[in-house]
């Protein structure tokens, strides 16, 4: 049994085609995460997956380019993926790239900021939930996978909009983004670009599990 940690309802809706999962909406949340991981183990998960978007930091990846994790890291650990399945996956699909991955804590939202860490770290990816996974798989001694898709890319700072808290079960809180919208009109193209970017990642993550369901 695999358990599959997302961070939106939209991912968590792909990743649940796989047969035997066990999926979990950390709605951004990395408390939420820890929890959702861990009592996926205790179920019985022989692999955990960190699965759907993230941010790029390079510009060697564009908006809904699909990555796999070789590595995650934090300040204080890295931690190596599952080498086989990410071989499997690109034999699949050889236009998956395997990078690093940097695990934060909290969204990063500027084009300079991505750039900071990118600079620091040598990580193409950054998400929320990769670090947990990684986390509680070293910690149980069980194999992790990150799958990824790319819906900011490098230069796209995050519109105020898409801050806003997501609603419990992992959807947007449509009443907190339009007043975000009418509070700041002007975020508006960048809102549009983001939906389009993450449309096209989503696809991707689609993509991936199909090639998952084949493989078994």
């Amino acid at each position: 049994m695999i358990g599959v940690i997302c961070g939106l309802r939209s991912e968590a809706k792909i990743a649940d085609r796989l047969p035997g999962v066990l999926v979990g909406c950390s709605v951004a949340r990395p408390q939420r995460a820890l929890a959702l991981a861990r009592h996926m183990v205790s179920q019985g998960v022989t692999r955990l997956i960190s699965f759907g978007v993230a941010a790029g930091l390079s510009q060697e990846l564009v908006a809904g380019d699909v990555i796999l994790g070789g590595s995650v890291m934090t300040a204080k650990n890295a931690w190596e993926a599952d080498a086989i399945l990410n071989e499997k996956l690109m034999e699949e699909l050889p236009s998956l790239m395997c990078v690093p991955v940097w695990g934060s804590q909290s969204i990063v939202r500027r084009a300079e900021d991505k750039a900071l860490v990118l600079r620091r770290t040598g990580c193409l990816v950054t998400d929320m939930e990769s670090q947990i996974v990684a986390q509680v798989a070293h910690e149980n001694r069980i194999p992790f996978t990150v799958i990824r898709a790319i819906s900011d890319p490098y230069d796209m700072d995050l519109p105020p909009a898409a801050l806003v808290p997501l609603r419990e079960d992992g959807s947007p809180d449509m009443k907190g983004v339009f007043q975000s919208i009418k509070k700041e009109p002007l975020q508006l193209p960048a809102l549009i670009r983001l939906g389009f970017n993450t449309s096209r990642a989503l696809r991707g993550l689609k993509q991936v599990v199909e090639v998952m369901r084949e493989i078994g």
